[in-house]
Protein backbone atom coordinates (compact mmCIF):
# COMPACT_ATOMS: atom_id res chain seq x y z
CA UNK A 1 0.00 0.00 0.00
CA UNK A 2 1.55 3.61 -0.99
CA UNK A 3 2.11 5.54 2.07
CA UNK A 4 -0.02 8.35 1.69
CA UNK A 5 -2.89 5.77 1.30
CA UNK A 6 -1.79 4.55 4.55
CA UNK A 7 -1.07 7.50 6.02
CA UNK A 8 -4.68 8.96 5.49
CA UNK A 9 -6.24 5.62 6.67
CA UNK A 10 -4.67 5.49 9.62
CA UNK A 11 -5.50 9.30 10.71
CA UNK A 12 -9.03 9.08 8.92
CA UNK A 13 -9.82 5.66 11.26
CA UNK A 14 -8.71 7.79 14.24
CA UNK A 15 -11.04 10.66 13.74
CA UNK A 16 -13.47 8.10 13.64
CA UNK A 17 -12.89 6.48 16.32
CA UNK A 18 -12.70 9.80 18.30
CA UNK A 19 -16.17 11.06 17.19
CA UNK A 20 -17.86 9.42 20.13
CA UNK A 21 -16.03 11.09 22.56
CA UNK A 22 -16.45 14.39 20.97
CA UNK A 23 -19.80 14.21 20.76
CA UNK A 24 -20.22 13.44 23.91
CA UNK A 25 -18.63 15.95 25.27
CA UNK A 26 -20.35 18.30 22.91
CA UNK A 27 -23.37 16.73 24.06
CA UNK A 28 -22.47 18.15 28.23
CA UNK A 29 -21.30 21.47 26.60
CA UNK A 30 -24.57 21.88 25.59
CA UNK A 31 -26.42 20.48 28.78
CA UNK A 32 -24.14 22.65 30.58
CA UNK A 33 -24.83 25.89 28.43
CA UNK A 34 -28.41 25.53 28.27
CA UNK A 35 -28.95 24.99 32.37
CA UNK A 36 -26.66 28.25 33.36
CA UNK A 37 -28.08 30.47 30.32
CA UNK A 38 -31.71 29.11 31.88
CA UNK A 39 -31.22 28.01 35.51
CA UNK A 40 -33.50 25.38 34.96
CA UNK A 41 -32.86 22.33 37.88
CA UNK A 42 -33.08 19.75 34.55
CA UNK A 43 -32.61 19.86 30.93
CA UNK A 44 -33.69 17.12 28.16
CA UNK A 45 -32.18 17.59 25.19
CA UNK A 46 -32.70 14.76 22.13
CA UNK A 47 -29.87 13.51 19.80
CA UNK A 48 -27.51 11.92 21.85
CA UNK A 49 -25.66 9.40 19.93
CA UNK A 50 -26.90 5.92 20.33
CA UNK A 51 -25.07 2.95 21.70
CA UNK A 52 -25.29 1.29 17.99
CA UNK A 53 -23.78 4.28 16.30
CA UNK A 54 -20.89 4.71 18.78
CA UNK A 55 -19.50 0.74 18.28
CA UNK A 56 -20.06 1.46 14.45
CA UNK A 57 -17.57 4.21 14.30
CA UNK A 58 -15.26 2.40 16.71
CA UNK A 59 -15.24 -0.87 14.10
CA UNK A 60 -15.08 1.06 11.20
CA UNK A 61 -12.19 3.56 12.88
CA UNK A 62 -10.53 0.54 13.70
CA UNK A 63 -10.96 -1.30 10.51
CA UNK A 64 -9.15 1.18 8.66
CA UNK A 65 -6.28 1.42 10.85
CA UNK A 66 -6.16 -2.47 10.76
CA UNK A 67 -5.85 -2.44 7.27
CA UNK A 68 -3.77 0.26 6.69
CA UNK A 69 -1.09 -1.29 9.25
CA UNK A 70 -1.67 -4.61 7.92
CA UNK A 71 -0.94 -3.95 4.39
CA UNK A 72 1.87 -1.70 5.57
CA UNK A 73 3.50 -4.83 7.06
CA UNK A 74 2.98 -6.75 3.68
CA UNK A 75 4.07 -4.68 1.65
CA UNK A 76 7.46 -4.42 4.07
CA UNK A 77 7.91 -7.66 4.37
CA UNK A 78 7.44 -8.11 0.47
CA UNK A 79 10.26 -5.37 -0.41
CA UNK A 80 12.64 -7.07 2.24
CA UNK A 81 11.89 -10.41 0.24
CA UNK A 82 12.36 -8.64 -2.83
CA UNK A 83 15.85 -7.10 -1.63
CA UNK A 84 17.06 -10.29 -0.47
CA UNK A 85 16.61 -11.93 -3.69
CA UNK A 86 18.26 -9.25 -5.83
CA UNK A 87 21.17 -9.29 -3.31
CA UNK A 88 21.59 -12.98 -3.26
CA UNK A 89 21.19 -13.70 -6.91
CA UNK A 90 23.40 -11.58 -8.12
Amino acid sequence: MKTPVAVTLIIMGSVIIITPAISDYLFQVNVVTLLAKTGAPTVTLEGRMSDLYRIGCWAAGLGMVGVAVFCSLVQGHASVRQETVATHGA
